[in-house]
């Protein structure tokens, strides 16, 4: 039963991240990650073995690049999900929602140190248009991941 609650707690945190980026696209017209780009960067990595490609938006789209970047994204939640439920295992947290959200502002560093750099946009953002909202937008979606990783788990009894 373990395997089954951690990946639905992975999918439905990272349901939560989806609708927060709805939610910040209908009230502030803040466009949500584009996960053509994830895909199209996987793409490339698998065929070319590059992990680093600074020019991903100048790349010709790849077909199925945006069901391959849902992919890469749904996958990367449930790895979220396998770690949080790694350091309950190993006693270093309990599930709780403040954990969850600890959890969440820890994972940032995915993006902003590895997904940000290898897609061009430097670390923290620092080659967008604005690095503060960058980094601003990737807190909160790792918040709106996090926190139910952390509440589902504690109401799974973990």
């Amino acid at each position: 039963m373990e395997i089954f609650h951690i990946v639905i707690i992975g999918i439905v945190s990272c349901l939560a991240m989806d609708m927060w980026q709805r939610l910040l696209k209908l009230l502030y017209d803040i466009n949500p990650s584009d996960w053509g780009v994830v895909g199209r960067w996987f793409l490339l990595v698998m065929s070319r073995g590059k992990i680093y490609n600074p020019t991903i938006d100048e790349e010709d789209p790849i077909k199925n690049e945006l069901i391959i970047g849902w992919m890469v994204h749904y996958s990367v939640a449930i790895i979220y999900s396998v770690f949080f439920f790694i350091l309950l295992e190993y006693e270093i947290c309990s599930a709780s929602l403040m954990n969850g959200i600890i959890f969440g502002l820890i994972s940032v560093i995915v993006p902003w140190f590895f997904f940000m750099p290898v897609l061009g946009k430097g670390f923290l953002g620092i080659n967008t248009p604005s690095p503060l909202m960058a980094c601003s937008l990737a807190v909160g979606s790792h918040i709106a991941i996090g926190a139910p990783i952390g509440g589902f788990y504690q109401i799974f009894g973990y």
